[in-house]
């Protein structure tokens, strides 16, 4: 298990354009195109109680993550599985809180997709290191759909405090585009 401390930014088309526009980011270290199916029961039994569960594909490597609520129950900081899986299929078994949580017996189905291309950067700000990405696709569930563009960034190393500075000026952009700032 480990900790995440993030900051999540929904963005519009043109807020996303004139970030990936401006100087503060400058060419991602990285492109990838990934595709994530989330899973939870019938009546949500996990996202009632605080827990989101994903398969995220990524080229021919997949990724079983399991992310929770921390006991603050805070936006900006959660506890985190993740397990390699061969396939679509979810693991239940010792590397995730799951089977002590709810037991053996969890029947999962797929409750929506979300397909996009990632943007990452890894930044410095005041001594701590950053992960930026930019997410743009959509989401998909049976028939509906919805368009996905935001700004996620995740504080790898340092001060808790730098991530709000960052994000900040990441806002900032965005919002002065609209002449908001």
């Amino acid at each position: 298990m480990s900790s995440e401390i993030e900051v999540k930014l929904d963005l519009s088309t043109e807020a996303a354009n004139a970030v990936l526009g401006s100087d503060l980011l400058g060419k991602p270290d990285k492109v990838l195109n990934q595709k994530s199916t989330y899973l939870d029961t019938v009546d949500r039994t996990l996202w009632r109680n605080g827990y989101t569960l994903r398969i995220r594909q990524v080229g021919a490597a997949r990724t079983q993550t399991v992310k929770a609520r921390g006991p603050s129950r805070s936006l900006f900081a959660r506890s985190e599985w993740e397990t390699p899986v061969e396939e679509e299929e979810p693991i239940l078994d010792h590397t995730s809180p799951l089977i002590g949580e709810f037991g053996c017996d969890l029947s999962l189905e797929p409750v929506f997709d979300v397909t996009v291309e990632r943007r990452l950067w890894n930044v410095e700000e005041n001594g701590s290191r950053i992960e930026v990405v930019i997410d743009a696709g959509e989401a998909n569930s049976g028939d509906r759909s919805s368009p996905i563009r935001e700004a996620e960034l995740e504080l790898n190393d340092g001060d808790p405090s730098d991530l709000f500075v960052f994000a900040r000026r990441v806002d900032g952009v965005a919002a002065f585009r609209f002449g908001i700032l």
